[in-house]
């Protein structure tokens, strides 16, 4: 077996071809900017609360993620490891880009978390937990509970 015959793969290789390398950030930024418009639909999705639409969306952002992953060769682990594995100025523009992922995927999550803080503060007031004092609960007829307001009259 001769030398040319067994080629290492293009990411792992000491001195990559640049066409290779500038075509490999190019495909990694294409993908990361639909990332990034992917991230804005979900955000349209939780703001509508479209649930449906957001697990949807959830397939394509995972397989995104993969082929991202592949094309630059970094995992979480390799990211940790090895940050100055994409120093290279071709991949500024992703890295950018990927930025502005972060940012989006942040303000997803906070939404999120802000979305299921105000289930929890309604089921709470609906079973009526005690250390809801700005929550009221009304009654059947429409009317503040009375067992709520007594309450407050009597502690105060």
């Amino acid at each position: 077996m001769d030398a040319e015959s067994v080629s290492a793969p293009a990411a792992v290789t000491a001195t990559p071809d640049p066409m290779a390398l500038a075509q490999r950030a190019e495909q990694a930024h294409v993908r990361a900017k639909r990332l990034l418009d992917l991230l804005g639909d979900e955000f349209a999705a939780l703001k509508a609360q479209q649930i449906d639409a957001f697990e949807q969306l959830q397939t394509t952002k995972a397989e995104l993620l993969a082929t991202l992953s592949d094309i630059t060769g970094v995992t979480s682990q390799t990211a940790v490891s090895d940050p100055e594995r994409l120093s290279n100025a071709v991949w500024d523009g992703f890295k950018d880009t990927m930025a502005q992922c972060r940012d989006a995927h942040r303000r997803n999550e906070l939404l999120i978390a802000r979305q299921l803080d105000a289930i929890r503060g309604t089921i709470a007031a609906l079973q009526g937990s005690a250390g809801q004092a700005s929550v009221e609960v009304y009654d059947r007829l429409g009317k503040l509970s009375r067992v709520k307001r007594a309450r407050g009259y009597n502690e105060a």
